[in-house]
């Protein structure tokens, strides 16, 4: 792409975006643009700042946003935190972090949080509360906090500030939504007290208001201080007018400088981090957008906003002054500066799919991405570290999948010559049986974002082109090989639990499997649905099941619906279990198969095998899995440089296709060692 076009592509960014370009002064802070990432787990830091989490926002710093935040800070002993706030000790590495992103041009606020009912502290004691309610995902009841306990959290909170400010940060956050301590006094429903810290909302908030006023009397009146709050979404809850009300009082009382309004909270925990099933701007446009409409103070809001002309217009309907974007920075860190630079086609989209994200953060511990497999490693993976080859040769990819298209664009990064082969007549593989998914189809973004990046890079596309053999390999004259063939479900009706017996290799009936269902085959309900996947694709083809109007039997031996999928089930297949539920479906879980035969099929409990259920089935769709197409790769496997990548190696899910395809480039290059102790996000199962 030529300079002037590149030029005129800035230009046109910057007229149709022109709220997202302008500063915003808070108080005497001021931000280059309007795109910030308000606070979230990352789990790169237990306590004091890590290097990981340095490169982690530094990376987010280069790539233009104007202010990030620390991640949840601990306060006070009872509610641990992602950095620890309640030493001196914190102020040396909290003070580098400043530092060195304010070098970049960003700010840097730290978060203030206590988990509340939410969390118990490392001591294993009662977690501390309003009252004696426990939360529904921790489950333990918790101690109905003194007096003296509040005014010990207090001061833990003000100490806290203290210590950012110290630390040379821009501004702290107090944390009063999702939950946690602040939330639980401001619910009804969670908040039974009957002293002053109880009944009215005045008194409900009255906490909040004195952990405010103690952090504004310790910082002085220059230091920028902002709270976050947040409906909780559930009936009987903190609502929309409550949050209003609030912070008509914090206005009047001038305790903070600017407005962090959310959406959900552990009752609502599917607006929390809405999946695709959300709309985009989704907390704006459901709960938000009217209460920060109202505020006299500069306000943020956030909830699936993926790209610059989503945070435009949130900017043009004056629903905000600042918008976060957390998952799409994860995705592209340089989504900003890319988009400044009208480069806006190499951004790496985000398919809101909390995969590795949340879910990395709930099964390993360590927050991903699943098209990113930088997010982490930002010191030594990504673009921004990917070098020259200082030997440019010709590397063939054969498949066009996701750890293909990543292979191919990985070694054309590198300066390698990359000729791509596909099968089909369209690049994709699976991801386009996710273009015809009835609430998930955004995941296939991801196929114009690669067919653009390796038209760009210069890839050589060959469509149609099954190179099935050892000699039509050899032909292309490669002098590296990438087999990312994938993988081809199977009829055989296998499950897990009982490997020597598939009901359906010799019953006599026709087997479908989830991609015939995507692919739209022909389905006569009702129909039996054996689910050996537990994850996004069994809650695809019930989807398209169910809206079809058919009665359908999902069959799983996993405990609920999707239970692989790595972040909690309330997160993301509770809200697709409520849709699903609306039509006629039925779950059956930790259930097998037994027998099917024509228009029937008989299942049981894994736990009671003896208690036999017949279904009424007359179409029959086993997802049991994938196999590799390992004959290609057995008649190359004597090619020194050959690497096998995604579902061809051993079928699993996007996250190893993309980062393996991310790898190729320097798997090829000398002094090449194999990772060690790699875990992607398990599921529920694992």
């Amino acid at each position: 792409m030529s300079a002037k076009h590149l030029h005129e592509q800035a230009e046109q960014a910057e007229r149709e975006l022109d709220l997202v370009w302008q500063p915003l002064t808070i108080k005497n802070v001021t931000l280059r643009n309007r795109i910030v990432r308000s606070a979230h787990g990352t789990g790169f830091a237990r306590g004091p700042v890590t290097e990981t989490l340095k490169a982690y926002h530094m990376e987010r710093a280069r790539g233009g946003v104007a202010l990030s935040f620390g991640e949840g800070g601990q306060v006070h002993w009872s509610s641990p935190g992602f950095l620890d706030l309640t030493t001196d000790d914190i102020i040396e590495g909290l003070a580098d972090l400043a530092s060195s992103v304010r070098a970049e041009g960003m700010k840097l606020f730290q978060q203030l949080m206590h988990g509340g009912p939410t969390l118990y502290a490392h001591d294993g004691s009662a977690p501390w509360a309003a009252s004696a309610v426990p939360d529904p995902v921790l489950g333990l009841v918790p101690h109905p906090m003194t007096k003296n306990m509040i005014d010990e959290v207090v001061e833990g909170f003000a100490a806290a500030a203290c210590r950012v400010r110290q630390a040379g940060l821009d501004g702290v956050e107090l944390h009063g939504g999702h939950s946690y301590l602040f939330s639980s006094f401001l619910s009804p429903a969670t908040n039974h007290r009957t002293d002053e810290y109880g009944g009215s909302l005045e008194n409900r908030s009255r906490i909040l208001v004195e952990a405010l006023r103690a952090v504004r009397d310790r910082v002085g009146p220059d230091f920028v201080v902002g709270v976050r709050l947040s409906p909780d979404g559930a009936d009987h809850m903190t609502t929309g007018d409550d949050i209003r009300q609030v912070i008509g009082r914090l206005e009047a009382e001038g305790l903070v400088d600017y407005l962090n309004v959310s959406y959900g909270s552990h009752y609502r925990r599917s607006k929390l981090i809405g999946v695709t099933r959300e709309p985009r701007n989704y907390m704006v446009r459901q709960a938000t957008g009217e209460i920060t409409k109202q505020a006299t103070l500069p306000t943020m809001v956030t909830g699936r906003v993926l790209s610059l002309h989503d945070a435009e217009e949130i900017l043009r309907n004056g629903e905000a002054d600042m918008v976060s974007m957390v998952r799409a920075l994860i995705a592209d860190p340089h989504l900003v500066k890319k988009t400044q630079e009208g480069r806006a086609e190499e951004i790496r989209p985000c398919i809101s799919c909390n995969q590795a994200c949340a879910g990395g953060l709930t099964s390993r511990g360590l927050m991903g991405c699943v098209v990113n497999p930088a997010c982490g490693h930002e010191s030594k993976r990504g673009d921004h570290v990917l070098t020259i080859s200082p030997r440019r040769r010709t590397v063939l990819v054969i498949g066009g999948g996701p750890a293909g298209l990543e292979a191919a664009r990985s070694c054309a990064l590198a300066g390698h010559r990359v000729v791509l082969h596909e099968r089909a007549d369209r690049l994709g593989g699976q991801l386009r049986l996710i273009e015809k998914s009835p609430s998930r189809s955004d995941v296939a973004s991801l196929l114009p974002y690669y067919e653009s990046e390796l038209a760009r890079l210069g890839v050589e596309v060959v469509l149609n082109s099954a190179l099935d053999s050892r000699e039509a390999v050899d032909a292309i004259g490669a002098d590296r090989v990438v087999v990312a063939t994938g993988a081809t479900p199977r009829r055989d009706g296998f499950q897990a639990w009982r490997p020597a017996d598939a009901p359906a290799s010799q019953a006599g009936v026709d087997v479908l499997t989830g991609w015939d269902v995507l692919n739209g085959a022909e389905i006569t309900g009702p129909v039996l649905l054996v689910d050996e996947l537990g994850h996004y694709e069994g809650i695809d083809v019930a989807d398209t099941l169910v809206l079809a109007g058919h009665r359908v039997h999902h069959v799983t031996r996993f405990s609920n619906l999707a239970a692989n999928i790595p972040v909690a089930y309330d997160y993301a297949a509770g809200p697709h279990a409520e849709e699903l539920y609306k039509g006629d479906y039925e779950l059956h879980t930790r259930t097998l198969v037994h027998a099917v035969e024509p228009g029937r099929a008989t299942v049981a409990p894994i736990a009671a095998p003896n208690r036999i259920q017949e279904l009424q089935v007359n179409t029959f769709v086993f997802m049991s899995g994938a196999v590799p197409a390992h004959a290609l790769t057995a008649e190359l496997e004597d090619i020194p440089e050959l690497y096998v990548i995604g579902d061809a190696l051993g079928p699993r899910t996007l996250e190893p296709a993309i980062t393996e395809g991310s790898l190729a480039a320097a798997r090829f290059e000398e002094g090449w060692q194999r990772a060690t102790w790699v875990r992607y996000s398990g599921g529920s199962s694992v």
